[in-house]
């Protein structure tokens, strides 16, 4: 009887351990049966597209970065970025934060580096691009796709929204991106229209910008401990 008990006990805990985690494709279901409001105003066959579209930038994407979408994972994060008018996308996948895969259709990258990337071109005949992302490379030359990362894993969305109300003409950026975490319950969906660029570069020279607002909101900021920048 204590043998059945402990077998028991030792399925319920890996039954508890297997559902902390996720795979891609799991997280991706999910997002493209929930989240289809965030893909704007399409008609049902507009809609269809853009979510096969997304599934293959998300699972063939990763899969081109040699990490497989069908392997479960504690920590899951997604940011889907598009060009509102020219319909390109961006988009950055982490798993157990340190796997960074990058997907882009972006001419603009593409035309500074197309070197690093590796060209995939699906049976149907999307093409798109990929890059495997080391954590440093991550953090050092994109900084605005790790600043809104790092908010969201360190749950400080809350605290770098009360530092763009510290006053009306903080910098504020608007970009096309949606942001999406998974780690071992549910799935989150942020929208951070920000860019740390815009921030880092836009202090100076915003004529409405007061001094002593300027001075608080770069404290502000700072105290997030994620980029900091130069007073």
């Amino acid at each position: 009887m204590k043998k059945v008990i402990l077998l028991l006990n030792i399925i319920l805990f890996y039954s508890c351990l297997s559902q902390q985690k996720k795979s891609i494709r799991q997280v991706n279901d999910y997002l493209l049966n929930n989240n289809y409001s965030s893909l704007g105003e399409l008609d049902s066959i507009q809609l269809q597209g853009m979510k096969n579209a997304i599934s293959k930038y998300r699972l063939l994407g990763k899969e081109s970065c040699n990490i497989n979408p069908d392997k479960k994972y504690s920590h899951i994060y997604i940011e889907d970025g598009f060009h509102d008018e020219e319909g390109f996308y961006n988009g950055i996948i982490i798993t157990d934060d340190k796997n960074i895969c990058e997907v882009t259709t972006s001419p603009y990258k593409l035309r500074k580096d197309s070197i690093s990337y590796t060209r995939f071109k699906e049976k149907n005949g999307i093409i798109f691009y990929t890059k495997k992302l080391s954590v440093e490379d991550f953090r050092n030359n994109y900084v605005d796709e790790y600043f809104r990362y790092e908010l969201v894993i360190q749950d400080k969305v809350n605290a770098f929204e009360k530092c763009l109300a510290i006053d009306q003409y903080t910098p504020k950026s608007v970009i096309y991106a949606r942001n999406y975490y998974f780690a071992g319950k549910g799935i989150r969906t942020y929208n951070l229209l920000i860019k740390y660029s815009d921030m880092r570069n836009g202090i100076e020279g915003l004529p409405y910008f007061k001094e002593d607002k300027k001075r608080e909101f770069i404290e502000c900021i700072n105290e997030l401990n994620i980029l900091k920048i130069d007073n």
